[in-house]
C-alpha cells in the first residue's frame, strides 16, 4: 500500500508540473476588436497539453490606463481555457489571470524530487541546510499566476509595468512591444509585493503562436533587486516563467507553498 501512495503521489507531481501561460491570437488589435486568449498549460511553449476548465479561474481581468475590467467571456477550446474580450479604447492592455489555489498531499520523497524537477535545487539546498525539509508527509499548496500585453489601436497609454498584484509577479522596466530582435530588455521579479533577489526562471521564444515549441530556452538568475535581463535573439513569441516555493504560513491549511508566473509579449525584427 506504502508503494502505491508513493506512486500516486509521484504521479501528482508530475502531473501539476506544468506552467501555465497566455498567448492572444494577435498581439495587435484594432480598437473594439474581438480579442481571444489562449491559455496554455503545459511543459513547452507556446503548446498546451490540456485545458484548464473555468471553475479553476480565481480572477481573469484586462487592464488599461484608465479601467479595470474582469472578463466574463471564458470557455474552454480544445486543450485550452478561452478568454474573448473586445476593447473599446486605444491603447496598451494587460491582461492578468490567476489559478486558484490546489493542495496536493505528498511524502517527503516525492517534495524533494518535484523541487529536483522543477529546476530549484538551490531551494532544495538551503531548506535541507536550514533543515526545514519534512520528514513526515506533507501538503503542498500550488497557485498559478499568468499575464500578457496587448496593443490596441494606433496609439494610446502604456501599461506594461503596470502592477496586477499577483504573489508572483514580472514587471518589465521597459516596453517589450517596442523592443526588437537584436535588443536587451529588463523586467523585475516581485514576490509579495517586493522585489525577490537571486529568484530564478527561463526565458523562451517560439517564432508563432501556433509554434510546437520554443527555439530558445534559456535559464535566469535575478540580481539583488530583483532584476534580469533578456536578450532578444530573434523575433516571435516570448516568454518569461519562474516559480518560488516557500513553507506556507502556519495554520495556512498547507505546509508549502508553491507559486508559478509567467509573462508573454510579442518580439518583431529590428528596424
Amino acid at each position: 500500500m506504502k508503494k502505491v501512495l508513493v506512486a500516486l503521489l509521484a504521479c501528482a507531481v508530475s502531473l501539476a508540473a506544468h506552467d501555465f501561460w497566455l498567448v492572444p491570437n494577435a498581439f495587435r488589435i484594432a480598437t473594439d476588436a474581438e480579442l481571444v486568449i489562449h491559455g496554455q498549460t503545459g511543459s513547452s511553449f507556446p503548446s498546451s497539453i490540456s485545458a484548464v476548465t473555468v471553475d479553476r479561474v480565481a480572477t481573469a481581468r484586462v487592464l488599461s490606463a484608465r479601467s479595470n475590467e474582469g472578463i466574463i467571456d471564458l470557455g474552454v477550446a480544445g486543450n485550452s481555457l478561452r478568454l474573448r474580450h473586445r476593447p473599446t479604447s486605444p491603447g496598451q492592455i494587460l491582461v492578468a489571470v490567476t489559478l486558484h489555489p490546489r493542495s496536493i498531499p505528498e511524502s517527503p520523497e516525492s517534495f524533494r524530487t518535484y523541487l529536483t524537477l522543477e529546476g530549484a535545487p538551490e531551494a532544495l539546498a538551503r531548506y535541507e541546510r536550514e533543515g526545514l525539509l519534512p520528514t513526515d508527509s506533507i501538503v503542498r499548496r500550488y497557485a498559478k499566476y499568468a499575464k500578457t500585453i496587448v496593443e490596441v489601436g494606433e496609439s494610446g497609454p502604456r501599461v506594461f509595468d503596470r502592477v496586477a498584484g499577483h504573489p508572483l509577479e514580472f514587471i518589465p522596466l521597459s516596453d517589450p512591444a517596442t523592443a526588437r530582435a537584436g535588443d536587451t530588455i529588463r523586467f523585475r521579479m516581485v514576490f509579495l509585493g517586493a522585489p525577490l533577489p537571486g529568484g530564478r526562471g527561463h526565458v523562451s521564444v517560439a517564432a508563432s503562436a501556433d509554434s510546437a515549441a520554443a527555439y530558445h530556452d534559456v535559464p535566469f538568475v535575478a540580481d539583488t533587486l530583483g532584476e534580469f535581463g533578456v536578450a532578444l535573439v530573434g523575433p516571435g513569441v516570448w516568454n518569461v516563467r519562474a516559480l518560488h516555493i516557500v513553507p506556507a504560513r502556519r495554520g495556512s491549511g498547507a505546509d508549502w507553498d508553491v507559486h508559478w508566473a509567467t509573462f508573454v509579449w510579442g518580439t518583431g525584427q529590428q528596424e
